[in-house]
C-alpha cells in the first residue's frame, strides 16, 4: 500500500473517525437513555405492586378488626374470659399481630393516647404512626366497638401490627428491589436492601388506606453491561463508515482517472492542432501545385487509361485536403461568424446532397421535421459539416435497401437532430472509444470524423450521443440550445 497523502488522511478522519466516534457516543447515550427508561418503568411497576401489597395488608387487618368489633358489639355484655379467648385465637392464627387487646374502662379510655381518643370521636378505625419496640416495627390500629343496642362506643380493639411482617413478604417476592416506606412525617417505617442516597433517582407512590408513601430506588446501570450491549452496534458503525470511505475513494479514483483521460485527449487534440496549424499551408501549397499540373496533364492526355490515373490522383488529393481540414478543426477552429439560423433550413439545404448519396448506396432516405422553427446560434458551414459527416457514416454502415432517417424536433429548450440508420451497428465495448481521435471501425477511415463532429457541437454548448445495437442499427442524437434573441458572435 502506498503512502497516504494528507488529503487521504483528512478524508479518513472526516468519513470514518469523526462519524464513528460521534455515532458511538450517540449510540451509548441512546442505549443509556433506553435502559434507564426501562429501569424506571420496572421500578415504577414494582413500586405499585408493593403499594398494592401494603394497602391490601392494611385493609385486610382493618377488615378483620372491624369484623371482630362488630361481632363483639352485637354480643355485649361479654364475659372477660370469652373475650380473651377470642382475641388469643386471632393472635395465634395471624402472625401480623404482635399484641391484641380489648379496652373498655372509661377512665382508661380517658387517659389513653391520642389515637384512642380520635377513634372514640370519629367512631372509625384509626391507624397510628409507626414505632419501634424490641427491634420490631409496629403500628397501632384502634377500632371502636359499637354497642348495637345503644349505638355508643363501649370499648376498643387495640392491635399492634408488625410492619416487618409485610417487609419480609416483599423481600421474598422481589429481593432485588430497594425501597423505603415513609409515614406522613417522612419517618422511615422500613427500608429494603440499601439506604437512601440523594444521587439515586427514586419513584414515589402514595398509599390509599394510610398517609404513607413508598419511594422505590431506580437501580443504577451496569456500565460494563452497557458497553457490551453496544459493542456490536459500534462495530457495525465502524464497518459501514469504512465501506463508505472505500466507495468514496473508488469514486474519487474513477473521477481522477476520467479527468486524466480527458486531459490526455485534450493534449492529444492540442498536439494535432499544433501540428495541423504549423504544417497545413506547407501541405496545401504543394497539393495545389500538384492538382494544377494534374489538370493540365489530363487536358493533354485524353486516352482512357491516363484519365483513370488522373481521376485517382485528384481523389487522393481531395482526401488529403479533407484530412488537413479536419486537423485544423480539431486544433483551433478558424474564425466563423455565428448567426441565428433555423435548423430546418440547414437540413433542407443539405437534403438534395444526402438524397443523391442515398440513391448511390441504394438506401431509402426520409426526412422528418416539425412545422415550428428551431432557431439555433451557429455557423452554417460547421453544422453542415456535422450533418454530412453523420449521414456519410450512416450510409457507409448500411447494405443495400437500408433505411436512413433524419428527424428534427423540439425537446424543452433544445433543438434535437437525430440520424438513424439500419446498418451493422457498433459493438457495446466500442461505444466508449468512438469519440477518441484516430479510432475507427472503417478500413479507410481517419478516426477524426466523429471527433470533429463532437468538437463542433460542443463549441455551441450542445451535446452528441450515440446509441447502437449490433445488426439492428445506430441512432446519433444531437442537442443544440434553442435561441430566443438575435445576437452576433465570432468564435475562434
Amino acid at each position: 500500500m502506498g503512502k497516504w497523502k494528507l488529503k487521504d488522511i483528512l478524508l479518513y478522519i472526516l468519513i470514518v473517525l469523526v462519524p464513528s466516534i460521534l455515532g458511538s457516543i450517540y449510540l451509548i447515550y441512546w442505549q443509556n437513555e433506553r435502559q434507564t427508561a426501562i429501569a424506571k418503568e420496572e421500578t415504577a411497576m414494582f413500586a405499585h405492586i408493593h403499594k398494592n401489597d401494603i394497602d391490601r395488608f392494611i385493609a385486610e387487618t382493618i377488615t378483620r378488626l372491624e369484623t371482630l368489633a362488630f361481632i363483639i358489639g352485637g354480643n355485649l355484655p361479654m364475659k372477660h374470659k370469652q373475650m380473651e379467648s377470642i382475641l388469643n385465637g386471632l393472635l395465634d392464627d395471624d402472625q401480623r399481630f404482635d399484641r391484641l387487646s380489648f379496652l373498655a374502662d372509661e377512665r382508661e379510655v380517658n387517659g389513653s393516647k391520642y389515637w384512642i381518643k380520635l377513634a372514640r370521636q370519629t367512631k372509625q378505625t384509626v391507624v397510628s404512626k409507626a414505632h419501634k419496640e424490641n427491634d420490631k416495627i409496629l403500628t397501632t390500629i384502634v377500632t371502636p366497638i359499637i354497642d348495637l343496642s345503644s349505638e355508643q362506643v363501649s370499648g376498643f380493639l387495640i392491635a399492634d401490627v408488625r410492619l416487618d411482617y409485610i417487609k419480609n413478604i416483599i423481600k421474598v417476592v422481589n429481593p432485588h428491589i430497594s425501597f423505603c416506606l415513609y409515614d406522613s412525617d417522612r419517618s422511615i417505617l422500613f427500608a429494603t436492601k440499601q439506604k437512601r442516597n440523594e444521587k439515586i433517582e427514586t419513584i414515589s407512590v402514595h398509599l390509599n388506606n394510610v398517609p404513607w408513601k413508598i419511594e422505590a430506588y431506580v437501580p443504577p446501570l451496569d456500565k460494563k453491561q452497557l458497553l457490551l450491549s453496544s459493542i456490536h452496534w459500534i462495530l457495525l458503525i465502524v464497518v459501514v463508515t469504512h465501506i463508505i470511505f472505500l466507495l468514496i475513494k473508488y469514486w474519487l479514483l474513477k473521477r481522477a482517472t476520467m479527468y486524466e483521460r480527458i486531459q490526455n485527449e485534450a493534449q492529444k487534440l492540442e498536439l494535432v492542432g499544433t501540428l495541423a496549424a504549423s504544417t497545413a499551408h506547407e501541405i496545401r501549397n504543394p497539393l495545389a501545385g500538384i492538382k494544377g499540373f494534374i489538370q493540365l496533364l489530363s487536358e493533354k492526355h485524353k486516352d482512357q487509361e491516363s484519365q483513370l490515373y488522373f481521376s485517382v490522383i485528384e481523389k487522393e488529393i481531395a482526401r488529403i485536403n479533407q484530412i488537413v481540414s479536419e486537423f485544423l478543426v480539431l486544433g483551433k477552429p478558424t474564425a466563423q461568424k455565428l448567426e441565428r439560423c433555423d435548423l430546418r433550413e440547414i437540413v433542407t439545404e443539405l437534403h438534395p446532397i444526402i438524397e443523391s448519396q442515398a440513391h448511390l448506396h441504394n438506401v431509402l432516405y426520409t426526412l422528418d421535421f416539425p412545422s415550428i422553427p428551431l432557431p439555433i446560434f451557429c455557423s452554417k458551414d460547421h453544422l453542415k459539416q456535422v450533418i454530412l459527416n453523420l449521414a456519410k457514416n450512416a450510409l457507409e454502415s448500411m447494405p443495400k435497401n437500408g433505411w436512413l432517417t433524419i428527424s428534427l424536433s423540439k425537446e424543452k429548450t433544445w433543438a434535437k437532430l437525430q440520424v438513424k440508420d439500419t446498418g451493422c451497428g457498433i459493438p457495446k465495448e466500442m461505444l466508449d472509444k468512438i469519440f477518441q481521435p484516430f479510432f475507427t471501425l472503417k478500413e479507410t477511415g481517419t478516426g477524426l470524423g466523429l471527433v470533429v463532429c463532437k468538437r463542433i457541437i460542443e463549441m455551441y454548448d450542445g451535446k452528441i450521443t450515440i446509441d447502437s445495437v449490433v445488426n439492428k442499427g445506430t441512432t446519433v442524437t444531437v442537442l443544440l440550445p434553442l435561441q430566443r434573441e438575435e445576437r452576433v458572435d465570432t468564435r475562434e
